[in-house]
């Protein structure tokens, strides 16, 4: 029965099994030879899951107040293995080194240890503050360095040891991944000062038509926006203006609920013109706006954008010469691809995916007639664009 007990520790992934093995440990295998087991089995725990060390430290103190054995015999095997790999000095088996303090960690966490131990364990590390100690020394602090730190009766140590660290990181000749761990392990414990996040503050209308847009719209209640947005008072030039910047700002909108804007924005403009065409001259020239600048970060806003215009066509809410327009504009602004190109690099993609993003959104509407004549021209032209920028990459990468 233990050994099938044991078999089962590897899978003990979460707070309600840990508690069901506790029970079972308790209820049916609760002998000394079994206690001794069990230890060897957590001490035992395969290097490669520290995943479970958390879950092992629950269990432990779990039992402890029943079998406070089990606690102490665990933590002394761990201590020794712990000095055992400090005095041999060598530099095999870190993965086992990290395992080890790890686990001292979650068990200081869980108190089951004495904070004094895994502060004095850092104190030796940073006493020999090379090679694998320097990681073994971060792994410990990831662990419990924000428990002690934000303890009260180690709150000074602990402050101490980690300005030690980070004082020993300046003076040793460390490399950049080395520099990166003690940094995140000395920030993860005690973060740098923040000012605090000021959410803006509007007036109660413009936050209504905001959750109107961003929280409330989707396609099943598109008819019940649209009478909300009617009863705003439109004679409001602020509102309005708020208003139709909501409505241009598609980015802040999930991507699959674009068209619904569209939809509202169609169903508005029957009883409110003026938005309508606002709100298509804002898309028109955010586009455009958006090829001028040409920074990455604004890729995502910029695709959004291409989206909203191809679903106001489907709407009919701009017209096809538009749509054309837009394209020709998109793979023609500023000169040929080139390498001396800042907007529109060899390498960058963006016009690329805008165009594809229009056709994808109302090319459908593009395959008979005379649009179909246009669709076609401009795709040859669009072939050339991308015959051209890819020449210009290769001639980039010397090819």
């Amino acid at each position: 029965m233990m050994e099938g007990f044991i078999a089962k520790l590897s899978n003990i992934s979460n707070r309600d099994l840990v508690n069901e093995g506790a029970q079972e440990f308790c209820l049916k295998l609760n002998t000394k030879s079994n206690r001794k087991k069990l230890v060897r089995a957590l001490y035992g725990v395969s290097r490669n899951r520290l995943d479970l060390l958390p879950f092992h430290a629950r269990l432990v103190r779990t039992l402890s107040p029943i079998l406070p054995d089990i606690p102490t015999d665990l933590f002394t095997l761990l201590k020794k293995e712990f000095i055992y790999h400090l005095r041999k000095k060598d530099q095999n088996n870190l993965e086992t080194k990290v395992k080890n303090i790890r686990f001292i960690g979650e068990l200081c966490k869980f108190e089951m240890c004495e904070k004094s131990d895994a502060l004095w364990c850092l104190r030796v590390l940073l006493e020999q503050f090379t090679h694998h100690n320097i990681e073994i020394a971060c792994s410990l602090v990831e662990c419990c360095g924000r428990y002690l730190f934000r303890s009260t009766d180690t709150h000074l140590k602990t402050n101490h040891l980690l300005d030690q660290m980070m004082r020993k990181k300046a003076v040793h000749n460390l490399d950049t991944r080395q520099i990166t761990m003690v940094e995140n392990a000395y920030y993860y414990c005690n973060p740098p000062d923040r000012v605090a996040y000021v959410k803006k503050v509007r007036p109660p209308l413009h936050e209504y038509i905001r959750k109107l847009l961003i929280k409330d719209l989707n396609k099943n209640n598109i008819e019940k926006i649209l009478r909300q947005f009617r009863k705003l008072p439109w004679q409001d030039d602020e509102v309005a203006m708020y208003a139709v910047k909501c409505l241009c700002r598609v980015w802040n909108v999930k991507y699959n609920n674009i068209y619904c804007v569209a939809s509202l924005l169609a169903g508005l403009a029957q009883f409110q013109e003026t938005i309508g065409i606002l709100v298509v001259d804002n898309v028109l020239e955010a586009i455009r706006i958006g090829m001028e600048i040409n920074q990455p970060h604004y890729n995502q806003r910029r695709v959004a954008e291409a989206k909203l215009l191809g679903e106001l066509y489907n709407y009919r809410m701009v017209e096809s010469n538009i749509i054309f327009n837009t394209l020709y504009l998109v793979i023609s602004f500023g000169s040929l691809p080139d390498a001396t190109n800042p907007i529109d690099l060899p390498q960058d993609m963006i016009r690329t995916r805008l165009v594809l993003t229009i056709l994808e959104t109302c090319g459908q509407y593009f395959e008979k007639g005379s649009l179909k004549k246009k669709c076609d021209i401009f795709l040859l032209f669009f072939q050339k664009y991308l015959f051209t920028k890819s020449a210009a990459a290769a001639n980039r990468r010397g090819v």
